[in-house]
C-alpha cells in the first residue's frame, strides 16, 4: 500500500510513518519542514503529482498550538492554528479522495485531540481546542460522504504526548495535566501511531467514523 504521511517530521508523524514502513506500506511524507505547506492547495496537488503512485492511505497528523486564553489569541494566530490542522486537512483530503475512489478503497485518520472534546483549556488555547473539533466533524463527514465507496474515515484524540510541542508547555502546568492521567503519564509518540496504523489496516475493515481516545483514561466524555 501507498501511505502519506503529513507532518511526518514531527514526533507522532515520524512514529506513525515508521510504523506504516514496518507494516510493509510504501510512506511518502509531506510536512512544512521540506518546505511544503499542507493548506496550499497547490502545494498539495504538486507533491501528490510527483508520487509514483496515488496514496490509499493517509495520516494526517500535523497542527500547531495556540497559547493562552481567548482574549489573548489575535485573529491571525487563530487563522494559523486553524490553517495549520483544519484546513489543511480538508485540502489534502480533497487532494487524495480521487486517487482513493479510482482505487475503490482508501484509509484516512485525521489528528484530533483531547482538547477537541472537551473544549481545550489556556494549555493548548481555543484556537487549538476549535480547530480539532471541526477535525472530529470533517471526520463524520467523510465517513458519511465515502464510505459506500470503499473509503474509510476516522480520527485520534490524543492526550497528552511526549513531544517537543509539549515540551513547550509550562512545566508546572504540563506536570498538573500527567498527573490527572490515570496512567500517571503521557503517552509515547510510538503509542498513538500505533493506534493510527491500525485504523489505517484492513485489521480495521469496518471502523468507520469513529473517534478513539489515546489519552490514558484522562478524559473519556
Amino acid at each position: 500500500m501507498t501511505a502519506l504521511v503529513v507532518g511526518g517530521r514531527g514526533a507522532i508523524g515520524s512514529a506513525v510513518a515508521e510504523t506504516l514502513r514496518r507494516d510493509g506500506d510504501t510512506v511518502h511524507v509531506l510536512d512544512r519542514a521540506d518546505g511544503v505547506d499542507a493548506a496550499d492547495p497547490r502545494q498539495v496537488q504538486e507533491f501528490l503529482d510527483a508520487l509514483p503512485a496515488a496514496p490509499t492511505r493517509l495520516a494526517h497528523v500535523a497542527g500547531s498550538v495556540g497559547y493562552g486564553g481567548l482574549l489573548d489569541v489575535s485573529p491571525e494566530q487563530w487563522r494559523d492554528v486553524l490553517a495549520d490542522s483544519l484546513t489543511s486537512s480538508f485540502i489534502v483530503v480533497r487532494a487524495v479522495l480521487p486517487g482513493m475512489l479510482a482505487a475503490g478503497a482508501g484509509a484516512i485518520v485525521l489528528m484530533s485531540s483531547i482538547n477537541g472534546r472537551n473544549g481545550g483549556n489556556t494549555l493548548s488555547g481555543p484556537a487549538y481546542a476549535a480547530a480539532k473539533a471541526g477535525v472530529l466533524a470533517l471526520t463524520r463527514n467523510i465517513a458519511k460522504e465515502f464510505g459506500g465507496r470503499g473509503v474509510r474515515a476516522n480520527a485520534v484524540a490524543p492526550g497528552p504526548v511526549r513531544s517537543p510541542m509539549t515540551a513547550r508547555l509550562p512545566a508546572p502546568e504540563m506536570a498538573d495535566l500527567v498527573g490527572q492521567v490515570p496512567l500517571g503519564r503521557a503517552a509515547d509518540p510510538e503509542e498513538v501511531a500505533e493506534t493510527i496504523a491500525f485504523l489505517l489496516s484492513d485489521r480495521a475493515s469496518y471502523v468507520n467514523g469513529a473517534t478513539v481516545d489515546v489519552n490514558g483514561g484522562l478524559w473519556t466524555g
